[in-house]
Order: structure tokens, then C-alpha cells, then sequence
């Protein structure tokens, strides 16, 4: 018996002292608070899209997991367990919204939960309201060719903006200017009655937001004068008098009011002679005889100005004036001339040059153009019908080459007395 009670006092022992050594009857540490979180406690103007780091450690060199509790309240729900990575995203979260966050550790025998963290998004940046009023308004017509362009947009956080203009003849505008600072933009010389399309992208930050297409009709714009044309001289001509006068033809397909700048000279690129002509001639002073002279035309109405092409010609050789005319018939002084009278005299040119007449007659001495009786006569006669009786009567000629021109002496005759 006392054998029995040796033994079993001996196996209580050996059993008390393997328990000792058994590893599961250990005490088991704690994992550690979890800290240093990342975002700080209390940072502001995150991103909605968040990654959350801390970090933690185990004593006993246990691995650890993690839950993540979070919410917009001190009421935190979980969002993510089981994690083995001291990390963790979040989906996409509110703008501008306070939330709370913690981490709780797990050894796989206990675990620690550490601090209430916070942090708060940042505000939602909103893209730029759609450009609106356009000047010209949609649809307008008759707007001028030089248009300022109008519109308005606002960005409803205060960011700052650029606009982006487009402009074209198109429905699908091309872009025209970039990164204006302001909803404005002046567009110059637009193509007369035409239909342009126009839209506005407005840019703040990263964001943009494209307007509508507008479009307007330009209005019929001036039109041009047309060329200047049928010059005189011809272009080319020779043998031209230095007296000669210089002639045009032009007209403008509005009616316009014109007027003329003339270049004459004798160089292939003539001078600016005289500006502002609002005649269709021009009888230039002291051209040379001999000389070839160059010469155009540049015509204006209010708006435009049409440049004509470079005519020339060539003055002939130096003239002489005609002879004077002389032996007049009846002669000067002649009495008792029949009344059924004619005018006869002479006349030559030392250059040859053919001679027109003008004839003045009458019964004054001085003799004025309301005398004049004839011109342009080639004859050396002119008939004069009956005349009165016993009347004294007083006649001149004026002889002209073309260029010059040489007045006669003024001759007197008497006609008979009635019978």
C-alpha cells in the first residue's frame, strides 16, 4: 500500500514539473497601440481617396492583423479586417467631410485598439459654369466685320480661369485664340456676309467646361471701287502734247463717293503728284516734250482703297504755236461789203500740224465768247447768211494745232446801204 501511494506521489511530481515546461501555459504580451498615423491627426484638404498608414509592434514577435474602423462620427464602423499590412486605401470618399478612423491590432491571442484619429477632406473644386450671352447674340445678322466678342462665365469656387475662343466659317469651329485672361476678344476684318460659328471653353485649374456653338451673318461690308480703267492717253500712246490732259474712267458698285490720289513721273515707279482728285482728270504742268512719262491711278471711297495699274506715254517733239491768222476777206476796214457776206482767211503752223478755227463775229468792238459763231472748223470760211445794212461788223479767228493756240488780230467791215 505504502508502494502504491510512493508512486503515485511520484508521478504528481514529474507531472507538475512537465507542465513547467509546456510553452502554452506562457503569459502572452499584448501587441502594442497602434500609432503614427498617416494622415496626421487633424490634417485637412485631402484628397477623396485616402491611404491610411500607421504603424505597430508585438513584444513577442507575433504576427499581428488589423481592423479599420471609420466613419463620419465617433460611431466608426469597420471598413477593412484581416489585414497584415500596417496600410490601407479607401474608396472614394465625400468632399469636404470630417471622418474618424482607428486600428485595432490582433497577436492571434489578444488584441489592443488604438486611438481615435481624424481628418477632413478637401472642398469639391467644381468646373467652371457653362459660358453663356454671347455678343454677337446666337443667331444675329448684319454684325460688323470688325466684331468684339462677349460672354460670361463664372468659377464657383474663385479659381481663376482662361477662356479658349473658337472661330471658323465651319459648324465645327477650329480654335482661334488660346488662354484669353477675360470673356472678351476683338476679331478684325471678317468676311462680309458670311455665317461664322463660334464657342468658348472655359478652363479653371484642371477643369473645363465647353459652351455651346453660336453662330452669326456678318454684314454685306463696303465693296471695293473697281480699277481704275480707259486711260487717255492710252497706255503706250506717243506723239502726246505736253499740254495734254490726263482722263480716267472708274466707278464703285455701291455708288460710292470716290476720290483720287495720281502718281505721274518719269520713273517706272511714279510719285504721289497730287491726292484727294475727286475729278476723272487731271492736266499735269510742265511735262517735257520728248519724254516718256509713267502714271497711275489710286481710287478711295470711305473705306478701301484699289491701287490701277502703271500706265505710260511718250510727249512728242517740242511744238511751235500756229501763225497768227491773217488776210482776212472781206479785208479789214472794208465798206459797202454786200450783205450776203462770207468769211474767208489764212492761216499755217510752222510744225505742220493741222489747224482748227474758232471764229468770234458780231457788232462790238470786243468781241466775247458770247460772240463766238464757230469752233473747231477745220475750213478757212465760214458763210455768214444776210446781215443787216449799213452795219459795221468786227470778227476774229483763233487758231489752235491740238496744243496751242494763236488768236488773229480783230477785223472790222461795214456792209452796204439799202437801196
Amino acid at each position: 500500500m505504502k508502494r502504491v501511494c510512493f508512486l503515485l506521489i511520484i508521478m504528481l511530481v514529474t507531472t507538475l514539473f512537465m507542465g513547467c515546461d509546456d510553452d502554452s501555459t506562457a503569459v502572452n504580451i499584448v501587441p502594442e497601440l497602434p500609432n503614427s498615423p498617416n494622415p496626421a491627426d487633424g490634417s485637412t484638404n485631402l484628397d477623396i481617396v485616402v491611404e491610411l498608414q500607421w504603424s505597430c509592434a508585438d513584444e513577442d514577435g507575433d504576427d499581428l492583423t488589423y481592423t479599420v474602423f471609420m466613419g463620419t462620427t465617433t460611431s466608426l464602423d469597420t471598413i477593412a479586417a484581416d489585414l497584415t499590412a500596417t496600410s490601407f486605401t479607401t474608396e472614394t470618399l465625400d468632399y469636404d467631410q470630417e471622418y474618424y478612423w482607428r486600428i485595432r491590432a490582433n497577436d492571434g491571442k489578444d488584441t489592443t485598439i488604438g486611438s481615435r484619429w481624424y481628418f477632413e477632406t478637401m472642398a469639391e473644386d467644381i468646373p467652371p459654369t457653362q459660358p453663356v450671352n454671347p455678343i454677337p447674340a446666337n443667331g444675329s445678322t448684319d454684325v460688323d466685320l470688325n466684331q468684339h466678342f462677349y460672354w460670361y462665365c463664372f468659377d464657383v469656387d474663385g479659381d481663376e480661369m482662361s477662356y479658349d475662343f473658337y472661330l471658323d466659317t465651319e459648324a465645327d469651329p477650329q480654335l482661334w485664340a488660346q488662354d484669353l485672361p477675360a470673356e472678351e476678344i476683338t476679331v478684325t476684318e471678317l468676311e462680309g456676309h458670311t455665317m461664322y460659328y463660334w464657342k468658348i471653353i472655359a478652363k479653371s485649374k484642371d477643369l473645363t467646361t465647353e459652351g455651346p456653338i453660336w453662330c452669326f451673318e456678318t454684314e454685306y461690308g463696303n465693296c471695293l471701287p473697281d480699277l481704275p480703267n480707259d486711260p487717255s492717253p492710252q497706255d503706250g500712246a506717243n506723239d502726246i502734247s505736253i499740254n495734254t490732259e490726263l482722263t480716267w474712267d472708274c466707278s464703285d458698285p455701291e455708288g460710292d463717293d470716290l476720290t483720287y490720289d495720281i502718281y505721274l513721273g518719269t520713273d517706272p515707279d511714279p510719285q504721289l503728284e497730287i491726292e484727294g482728285c475727286d475729278d476723272l482728270s487731271y492736266e499735269p504742268a510742265d511735262l517735257e516734250p520728248s519724254t516718256i512719262y509713267y502714271w497711275r491711278i489710286a481710287v478711295h471711297d470711305a473705306e478701301n482703297c484699289v491701287e490701277g495699274p502703271i500706265w505710260q506715254f511718250t510727249t512728242g517733239a517740242p511744238n511751235d504755236p500756229p501763225n497768227a491768222p491773217h488776210m482776212p476777206r472781206p479785208t479789214d476796214e472794208a465798206e459797202n461789203e454786200s450783205v450776203y457776206a462770207m468769211l474767208r482767211w489764212s492761216c499755217s503752223d510752222p510744225d505742220g500740224d493741222d489747224l482748227m478755227y474758232k471764229v468770234y463775229f458780231g457788232d462790238v468792238p470786243i468781241l466775247t465768247e458770247d460772240e463766238m459763231i464757230g469752233i473747231g472748223l477745220t475750213d478757212e470760211n465760214i458763210d455768214l447768211g444776210m446781215l443787216e445794212f449799213n452795219t459795221t461788223y468786227y470778227w476774229k479767228i483763233i487758231a489752235h494745232d491740238g496744243e496751242l493756240a494763236t488768236e488773229g488780230d480783230t477785223w472790222s467791215f461795214t456792209t452796204e446801204i439799202s437801196n
